[in-house]
């Protein structure tokens, strides 16, 4: 084998199957390595699709095998930055193989640019992923390799990213089985962990439960990450038998209609999770970062009232919250803190707080009938057809834009439905497309992508990434509400005009129709409930449906910003947000 080979054997050997490329000249042998190879190659029409698509592939795999991404030096390393950032923002575990210009031509004289085609990669990589290091065999130590290697899947996870000079790529590599042998074991050891030790944790969270007359179980997204299926987090709230809440990202974790599945609190949110969490008395967080979406934007607030156990992996989460009040916090593995508790689940008497809570989730779920119970093709009436669609087994929303927030809103996951966010946490547009194209990959299973009329065209040329590789199976499904829809409202609101925002103020409304004639999808247009609801009932695969959505501006009720006496803004207490508006 050669360096490229090398390296990018181990990446086969951690179980990826895929990869996703844009080939480029400096990093001519890592291309070779992998198109010679038996993987499954995708040669995306974007830099930031090849990462972005690894992301989805990671995502699509469940969080237990890296994503791969293959580009060359300079333009090809920049154009994956956004994508990347998501990714370790996201935790989700992906390989970068990048090419270099060759070693004597790297800029270590100081002048802005000296290669042609470089840039300083790990200066620009460094902050936004788990490690960023250039391969030079007589510089970096199999068990450093190994070690770099391994963060992508250890502990909190997240990208890797991999530098190999052009003159480094092609240069043998001798005992090559022995030594990958003897890498695999040493990155089998760094992820699987110290063995699991008695922590004070599960006792404490078993002492608070059996005490608690109003507790709440929260969980996050980290069990998702962590490896957690659905059926051992079926067995949790089964066992534990609290009202339970999940986040946007882990609410394909427990079918909505689960007795115990009480939705999402925060800003966005059915009014009964609020109330559930601001009544209580004892809150569990499992792996919920308190961020401030997720928040609503006031952490020390939600939950307020209760006595919080909050339990995560990472030690920075932690330590931002040190400062709240009567909140006790864990930094543990959450595979370890679950198998505990499946041991031993605490026993929680809490009749009548369950049927309190039942009682609040009824008259939620009336209030909301009543307010869209109009048949008009909004994003409430979108997210109810595809709720109860038997086509959606895997949907890959976008992460930002008015719309969407009405589908996290108002989606409500079945069994065994998987719903992985779009760069959650970055919320970019465009990525949704790329990332579906990496579910695809993945689960060869029909992956429904669910994007704006913006965003779809930041990322539009990965519709020929999707022409290019027929057996993908993969429904685009465009939200189309007329151009940015969040940023028209806010420039409204806030300046009493818009700025390209619109068709109004400089944008182009596009013939989505054209468009998916010249990749050669077949094309539906749905202008009213009954159509979308005919276009769901078909046999999906590949296809391509615009969903004119009519004047949605009302989503249900959100948290808003006021002003005290002195003119300071402060948001709504997430408990007191009604229907009454």
């Amino acid at each position: 084998m050669n360096v490229a080979q090398f390296v990018f054997s181990i990446v086969q050997r951690l179980g990826t199957d895929t990869a996703f490329s844009l080939t480029g000249g400096m990093a001519m042998h890592i291309n070779r390595a992998v198109g010679e190879s038996a993987m499954q190659v995708i040669y995306c029409n974007h830099e930031q699709a090849v990462a972005a698509a690894a992301d989805g592939y990671a995502k699509a795999k469940e969080f237990q095998v890296p994503g791969l991404a293959v580009v060359t030096s300079g333009p090809g390393v920049m154009n994956i930055v956004n994508s990347v950032a998501s990714a370790y923002y996201d935790s989700v575990p992906v390989i970068i193989l990048a090419g270099q210009i060759k070693t004597a031509d790297i800029n270590t004289i100081g002048v802005r640019s000296r290669g042609a085609q470089e840039t300083p990669h790990l200066d620009v990589m460094k902050p936004i992923t788990k490690c960023a290091f250039r391969y030079i065999p007589d510089q970096v130590s199999d068990d450093v390799l190994a070690a770099n290697m391994a963060l992508a899947m250890a502990g909190r996870k997240g990208p890797v990213f991999i530098e190999i000079p052009l003159d480094i790529q092609p240069q043998n590599v001798e005992d090559t089985d022995k030594r990958i042998d003897a890498i695999m074991e040493r990155i089998s050891a760094i992820t699987k962990g110290a063995p699991s030790k008695t922590s004070p944790t599960v006792d404490a969270i078993i002492k608070e439960l059996g005490q608690a007359s109003r507790p709440v179980l929260v969980v996050g997204n980290g069990l998702h990450i962590a490896g957690i299926s659905r059926d051992r987090v079926r067995a949790l709230v089964e066992g534990i038998a609290i009202p339970t809440l999940f986040t946007w990202p882990s609410s394909d974790l427990l079918e909505h209609s689960h007795d115990l599945n009480f939705g999402c609190a925060g800003g966005l949110a059915p009014t009964h999770a609020n109330k559930i969490i601001q009544n209580a008395d004892v809150v569990v967080f499992l792996g919920v970062r308190l961020d401030i979406l997720t928040t609503a934007f006031n952490p020390q607030n939600y939950g307020k009232n209760a006595k919080r156990i909050i339990v995560d992996c990472d030690q920075k989460e932690i330590d931002k919250n040190t400062g709240f009040s009567n909140s006790n916090f864990y930094c543990e593995n959450l595979v370890d803190i679950i198998g505990a508790l499946e041991r031993k689940y605490p026993a929680s008497q809490c009749v009548e707080w369950l049927a309190q809570c039942h009682e609040w989730r009824v008259i939620d779920q009336q209030q909301e009938h009543k307010a869209f119970h109009e048949p008009k093709l909004n994003t409430y009436q979108m997210s109810k057809v595809l709720s109860e669609s038997s086509a959606v087994k895997y949907i890959v929303p976008t992460g930002s834009g008015f719309a969407i927030e009405g589908f996290a809103r108002f989606f409500k996951a079945q069994k065994n439905v998987s719903v992985a966010w779009a760069g959650h946490c970055l919320g970019s547009m465009g990525l949704a497309l790329p990332m579906a194209i990496g579910a695809a990959a993945a689960t060869h299973q029909t992956v429904i992508c669910l994007e704006g009329d913006g965003g779809v065209l930041l990322n539009v040329q990965e519709l020929f990434t999707l022409a290019a590789n027929p057996k993908l199976r993969l429904t685009v499904i465009v939200m189309n509400n007329g151009g940015y829809q969040s940023i028209m409202k806010s420039q409204t609101r806030v300046f009493g005009r818009e700025f390209g925002a619109s068709d109004k103020s400089g944008l182009c409304s596009p013939h989505f129709e054209q468009l998916a004639a010249l990749v050669g999808l077949p094309f539906t247009r749905c202008e009213t409930v009954v159509q979308f609801k005919a276009a769901m009932a078909q046999d999906l695969g590949r296809h391509f449906i615009e969903v004119m959505l009519q004047e949605d501006g009302y989503r249900g009720p959100a948290v808003s910003t006021k002003f005290d006496a002195n003119g300071i803004p402060y948001s709504t207490d997430i408990g007191d947000v009604s229907w009454d508006r």
